[in-house]
């Protein structure tokens, strides 16, 4: 389940999407809304879902100045303000500037929960989609938040206006207050006092990043979403785009390295998907990737089983969530999801056949080195996909 945003003569209004734990978004009119943000702490958002005269629901605002779920995030994760329409927003990188983009959805996490009477949802915010109309960015919210908390914690590092400022934001999520006008111009306020002070920051863009360089700190690199066992279980394109994420999140160590000579020597240098064969060569490094089934990010599980070997074509196809192994009584497969309904049809047919069957002299000659089939259901649950019609 999640909340999207939706253009309505031009101005953007916010809906409840999808099911979560046997409840439908359809069966939430006139319900309310309360997040429960990473540190604990459940706020009121002041936002119901008013069915409305046309018969689509939309989220409105109870207070007495309407504040609306853009600016209830922005608020809470230290962001520039967003507009509430997607006309006038920029066409270029970075998404994230002043007035500049739009709070384009809101994810709930697993941990969402229902209550009635009264008639409440206690949602557990755990991923933001920003856009404009170059494209769209994610942030993970508890990977924020503990950035938020790291530059909070020191505050005393800071310049004096800058301190104030960020000493007022801190007081504002200890409070347990919900977001308002005040909080919204707090980091505003915040916004300008760094563009005084930091020579390189550019004034309405991500004040966080800036924040942490003044600290020392460069941001990680980590996934900008959660992992796909914890997004909604109806959010099945958003789960395949954290799969990949996660699965091309930076490995290092020996660890690794074993489990890259591992696999491909296990399947002799060869595309399990395709049959083409990149072995190394003089000068020219091998053209096959050991491509994990349950993403290293996630799981951390370098072995043999949790690999198979494929060329860069379908690696790609592999890591999007387009086509995948599957094992039946030990016959090894491939499938299409139903993510390959987005593509050409021509395209997919280059990339091979539905449910063609792997030869056997493409597999590992040691069954213990095959695919386990326990490794495969967890992808499947974790993508939540799928497959095309046969």
């Amino acid at each position: 389940m999640h909340i999207g945003f939706r253009t309505s003569g031009g101005r953007g209004e916010y809906e409840v999407v999808g099911g979560h734990a046997g409840q439908s978004a359809s069966g939430l009119d006139g319900w309310t809304f309360q997040f429960q943000w990473p540190d604990g702490l459940v706020r009121d958002t002041e936002l119901w879902l008013d069915p409305g005269e046309s018969g689509k629901p939309r989220l409105r605002s109870l207070a007495n100045r309407p504040f609306q779920i853009g600016r209830i995030i922005t608020s809470f994760l230290l962001m520039p303000q967003a507009r509430r329409e997607m006309r006038n927003v920029a066409s270029s990188f970075p998404i994230m500037r002043e007035r500049d983009y739009v709070v384009a959805k809101v994810g709930f996490g697993p941990d969402t929960t229902f209550a009635s009477p009264p008639e409440s949802v206690t949602a557990v915010p755990n991923y933001v989609e920003i856009a404009n109309l170059a494209g769209s960015d994610f942030l993970n919210v508890e990977s924020r938040w503990l950035r938020i908390d790291y530059v909070l914690e020191r505050t005393g590092s800071f310049e004096s206006a800058l301190r104030s400022l960020l000493e007022n934001f801190a007081a504002f999520l200890a409070s347990g207050d919900p977001a308002s006008h005040s909080s919204i111009k707090l980091v505003d306020q915040i916004v300008e006092a760094l563009s005084v002070i930091d020579l390189d920051y550019v004034k309405g863009d991500d004040p966080l990043p800036a924040l942490e360089r003044r600290l020392g700190r460069i941001a990680g690199d980590e996934p900008a979403l959660p992992p796909p066992n914890e997004l909604g279980e109806d959010e099945a394109d958003v789960k395949a785009r954290s799969a990949q994420m996660y699965r091309l999140a930076r490995v290092r160590g020996y660890s690794a390295r074993r489990f890259s000579i591992d696999v491909r020597a296990a399947y002799g240098h060869q595309c399990a998907f395709c049959g083409i064969r990149l072995s190394n060569i003089d000068g020219v490094v091998s053209g096959i990737d050991a491509a994990h089934v349950l993403a290293w990010g996630s799981y951390d599980l370098d072995v043999v089983s949790n690999g198979i070997a494929l060329c860069k074509n379908h690696h790609w196809a592999f890591d999007a969530g387009l086509m995948v192994p599957v094992v039946d009584g030990g016959i090894h497969r491939v499938r299409f999801t139903n993510l390959a309904d987005k593509f050409e049809e021509a395209s997919i047919a280059m990339l091979g056949e539905d449910d063609f069957v792997i030869p056997e002299d493409r597999l590992p000659s040691d069954p213990n080195l095959r695919l386990n089939p326990n490794y495969l259901a967890k992808l499947y649950d974790d993508l939540v996909l799928g497959f095309v019609a046969t």
